[in-house]
Order: C-alpha cells, then sequence, then structure tokens
C-alpha cells in the first residue's frame, strides 16, 4: 500500500505544475532555481525508488516463503 502511494505521488509530481511555480517563486531568492530542482528531484525519485523496492523486496520474501514451504514438504 505505501509503495503504490510512492508511486502515485511521484506521478502527481512528474505531472504537476508544483515544480515550476517553485521554481519561479525561488529565483527571486539568493541562490536561484537550482537548489528547488535539486530537492524537488531528489524527492520525486527518492518516492520512486521507495515505492519500487518495497514492491521488489515484499515480493522477493513471498516468493523464498512460498519456496520454503514446498522445500519442506
Amino acid at each position: 500500500m505505501i509503495s503504490l502511494v510512492c508511486i502515485v505521488c511521484y506521478i502527481l509530481l512528474e505531472n504537476s505544475n508544483i515544480i515550476s511555480e517553485l521554481v519561479q517563486i525561488s529565483e527571486k531568492g539568493r541562490y536561484g532555481g537550482f537548489p528547488t530542482f535539486f530537492l524537488t528531484g531528489l524527492f520525486k525519485y527518492g518516492l520512486l525508488i521507495v515505492g519500487i523496492s518495497i514492491i521488489t523486496i515484499m515480493s522477493f520474501l513471498l516468493i523464498r516463503e512460498r519456496t520454503k514451504k514446498r522445500m519442506n514438504k
């Protein structure tokens, strides 16, 4: 469930205008828009990696558990 929420949040951030609006606001600041792009990129791709990792790890654990049950029979 959490993995799906992470992936959906990534898709929403990828397809929305939130990041471009944040960059326009932050360009008036001291450092320009680069830190905003950097942080939002880390956040977006972090969500994607966490979502995919959870699905992969849970699938691996489920397959391993089922193979152990079959080996014990």
